[in-house]
Parts: structure tokens; sequence; C-alpha cells
């Protein structure tokens, strides 16, 4: 009887997977319908395009509208695209610019400055290095492009939490925070808030010898249309160039970089 139930459990999972399937893809051949047709449809012309149930189309039309997926249109209540969607090809649309643009600023720092450069961005919790540079210093810090790193160890990755109002930024260090190679990484989730919220109001971070010994790093933050941070530049140099004139010097480049491309984004 164990045996037999446990085989019954499993069809019953996969017939939910398998409807579960179905309702995506008939999800989106709705949008692509809309999209091909350019124009709002009543959904007794989904249903006859489509060749789904009339009750499906109800369904599926109620949930997508319920989650701005879809909209009414008019008088007649007729369905087309909604700003969710729009939503999320604004989301494509602004990764897209910000990785063309931000690779061509990335290169003009390191010429400028003569120093590694990165660009990253969170993701999973984590400092993600999309974009580097090397410097052409002979003694130079070698980063490399996918690595990813807590954000405690990081100047820029400071700065790609500092959106995060105070509880969820608590819960995300308490998740992530480790100690670093150099074993001098903050490690107090309440001093890293302070630490989090001075370098987003002051526009710049800084961390010398936190992540690994005899290096450090100065980051900005990418600001986008709606006045969050997208990603950060760092500046990423031997100990020995961060001294205090050299440092406030990297400091005003990467601001600049940062600031040139957060206006081309459409900050505010």
């Amino acid at each position: 009887m164990a045996i037999r139930a446990r085989a019954g459990q499993a069809i019953n999972g996969e017939d939910e997977a398998a409807s579960g399937s179905r309702s995506v893809r008939r999800a989106l051949d709705i949008f692509e319908l809309m999209l091909a047709r350019g124009e709002a449809l009543a959904v007794a012309e989904i249903v006859a395009a489509l060749k789904i149930p009339k009750s499906t189309a109800y369904e599926l039309v109620r949930t997508l509208s319920d989650a701005g997926y879809l909209e009414r249109m008019g008088k007649e209540g007729r369905l087309f695209l909604g700003r969710k969607l729009f939503e999320l090809g604004m989301m494509y649309r602004s990764q897209i610019d910000l990785l063309k643009e931000g690779s061509q600023v990335v290169e003009a720092l390191r010429d400028a400055t003569g120093e590694t450069v990165q660009f990253s961005v969170l993701e999973n919790d984590m400092m993600l290095v999309l974009l580097k540079e090397e410097g052409s210093h002979p003694i130079r810090i070698i980063s490399r492009v996918g690595s990813r790193v807590p954000v405690n160890w990081a100047a820029a990755g400071r700065l790609l939490v500092s959106d995060l109002d105070d509880a969820a930024l608590q819960g995300l260090l308490k998740r992530t925070i480790v100690q670093s190679p150099s074993g001098k990484a903050v490690m107090d989730v309440e001093k890293l808030v302070q630490q989090i919220r001075k370098f987003r109001r002051q526009g710049y971070a800084v961390e010398i010898n936190e992540a690994n010994d005899h290096a450090g790093c100065v980051a900005a933050p990418v600001i986008d249309a709606t006045g969050h941070c997208v990603a950060a530049i760092s500046v990423v140099a031997p100990e020995q160039r961060l001294d205090r004139v050299s440092r406030d010097k990297l400091i005003e480049a990467v601001r600049n970089a940062a600031d040139g491309l957060s206006h081309r984004l459409g900050a505010p």
C-alpha cells in the first residue's frame, strides 16, 4: 500500500508540473499573440486564435491581469499588454545600456588612473564583478571577471546594498558576512550598517587591507533613473598607492566616472 501511495504521489506531482508548464506556455502565447496583433483583444479572440478552452483563457486572463501583466483597455474592456511587462522591458534595456556604457567608462577610468578598474553588481546577496580592466602599472592588483565576494569585504559591495532598509540590510549581512583573507573585514552588523549609510551619503566608499593585505580600493555608486544603486565602479590598487593624496585623486576620478554613467542612465 505504501508503494502504491508513493507511486500515486509521484504521478500527481508529474501531472501538476505538466499542468504548470502548460499554463506558462499558454500565458506566453497570449503575450506573443498580442505582440503580433499589436492591438487589444477580447477573451473570445484569444480563445479562437490559440484554440484553448474558454474557462482556461478566463482563468489565465484573470491571473495575469491581477498581477499587472495584462490590462483592460477602453469601454469594451479588451485586453492588452500591461505595465508589468513594460517594467520588465525597461529593466532589460537598462541592463543592456548599463553594460554597454559601463565598459566604456571602465576602460576610460583605467586609462586615466593606470589602476585596475572593476564594474560590479549585486547578485544573490554577493558582489559580482561584471567588467574589469587591468591596470598599466608594473605592480598592480589582479582581479577576475565573474568573481563573487561578500559585501563586507569590498567598498563596492557596501554601496551595492545601500538602498536596502535597515531590516533588510541587517538580514542580508547576518546571512552573508564572513571573515576575509586578511582577517580585517568588519564583522559587526551594526557597524557595517552605519558604515554603509555613511558611504552612500558621501557618494563613495574606501577599503584598505580589509579584503587582502597591502591592497585596497575606492568605489562610487552608479545610480539609475529611479535613484537606486544598480552598480558600482571601483579602482583597486596596492596599499602604497593609496596614501591620502593619491587616494583623494582616485576618489575624485571614480566619482566623476560613476556620476557620468549615472547621468547617462537618467539618474535624478
